[in-house]
């Protein structure tokens, strides 16, 4: 009931009154509309019911051996270093194949033949304190499964991300793993028994790059290099160290190398390839050269990425770089990569990227990809011959700073 203001009579609101046929429609309509909301609301139900449930567990395996098109990008975490990741990614098809986890500061390799991979990682019993334990986690390339964990001694060198931190030898019959708690050494791991069989003394020399006779070279404090030799049961059989080659103090070489055919192509912060060539075992020394002409230094182009550094076979190697360079920007993005051909000591290609790069590889065969993490986190690949883009990946993690392929 309501006043009306200028009347101030009452008004009484008037009041429809339905006939017995109007009232049975409506009601008619209310029920039909109830059936139809109860028949709507079982379909779901209905269709459910009809699904058959998963088996439990529901594992798919991978088909091995891996196309060539397979790659392992690094999710570094950096906002929680203690959980890093491998994540393994079908750069043709875009799919994402499963991941690997692992722990603080974590490395990867692989074997091919054994179909394994080799996660060393390092753990603490408390999450980011407690016992620490340090380990090599093997998988398996079907499944990625854990096959085994090989324990190791607490010292394991933990480091931002450096392939060299640890390798196979080319006989694919060791893993050697880096130490340092300050002093250095290289564990060596039987991959047959997935098992230590020696501990290397290496002092003021650090990381490894196998050499094509089942050893390995490490560099060192004074600007030379240590050379290892292994006996087949994984023992120290011989060492050799040379004059110093690296100019640490004035334009040292990266410790980011790239081993083409057998040789180790170095480059220094400048720009000038250092090869080292070990198919022989002991290490000989190439002659040295550039990247680029003196114009181009005279810009400041120079060698740029977190690991900027890819080599193939086919005798081409190539490199991140960057304009405007500095001492200090060999961490810098690289705008551009490079291609270089070994044998004639010259550029032959010249790729501007999409968007920057933090780390680089190349894929193997005849038809080989060049796959860049990118500063956005994403993965580009780009034919690595003509330099066409081809398609990026995204959502890989975290922060996303290496790249692996698994050739």
């Amino acid at each position: 009931m309501r006043h009306n203001k200028r009347t101030r009579k009452r008004i009484t609101p008037r009041i429809r009154k339905r006939t017995g046929a109007q009232r049975k429609s409506t009601g008619t309509v209310r029920w039909r509309g109830l059936a139809l909301l109860l028949g709507v609301t079982c379909l779901p139900l209905a269709a459910t019911a009809e699904l058959k449930p998963e088996p439990i567990p529901n594992v798919e395996k991978l088909d091995v051996p891996y196309p060539p098109t397979y790659a392992v990008v690094h999710d570094f975490a950096f906002g929680s270093l203690i959980d890093s990741s491998f994540g393994l990614v079908d750069t043709a098809t875009r799919r994402f194949k499963g991941m690997m986890s692992a722990g603080q500061f974590a490395t990867v390799d692989h074997s091919v033949a054994r179909r394994e991979f080799y996660v060393g990682e390092t753990l603490h019993s408390h999450g980011s304190r407690g016992t620490r334990q340090d380990l090599i986690t093997v998988y398996d390339f079907e499944n990625l499964d854990v096959v085994t964990e090989i324990k190791l001694s607490p010292k394991r060198m933990n480091v931002v991300i450096n392939e060299s931190a640890t390798g196979i030898t080319s006989d694919d019959k060791f893993l050697l793993v880096l130490n340092m708690n300050p002093a250095t050494s290289v564990t060596v791991i039987d991959l047959d028994k997935h098992e230590i069989v020696s501990e290397i003394q290496t002092p003021g020399c650090s990381l490894i790059y196998p050499d094509m006779q089942g050893g390995f070279f490490t560099l060192c404090g004074n600007g030379g290099l240590v050379s290892i030799g292994l006996d087949a049961a994984g023992q120290e059989a011989s060492r050799w160290s040379s004059d110093p080659f690296n100019d640490i103090d004035n334009d040292p070489l990266s410790e980011k190398s790239a081993r083409i055919n057998g040789v180790w192509q170095f480059v220094s912060y400048a720009g000038e390839v250092q090869p080292v060539d070990t198919n022989s075992g002991q290490p000989a020394f190439g002659e040295r050269w550039w990247l680029t002409s003196e114009a181009e230094r005279a810009d400041n182009w120079r060698p740029a990425g977190w690991h900027g550094k890819a080599g193939h076979d086919a005798g081409l190697l190539w490199v991140g770089m960057t304009p405007e360079g500095y001492n200090g920007s060999h961490k810098d993005p690289a705008p551009e990569v490079w291609r270089f051909d070994v044998g004639k000591r010259e550029r032959v290609g010249r790729i501007a990227l999409q968007t920057p790069a933090l780390s680089i590889t190349v894929s193997k065969g005849d038809a080989p990809k060049l796959l860049v993490v990118n500063i956005a986190g994403s993965l580009d690949v780009y034919d690595a011959l003509s330099g066409d883009y081809v398609h990026s990946i995204h959502a890989l993690g975290e922060t996303p700073y290496m790249v692996h392929a698994v050739d």
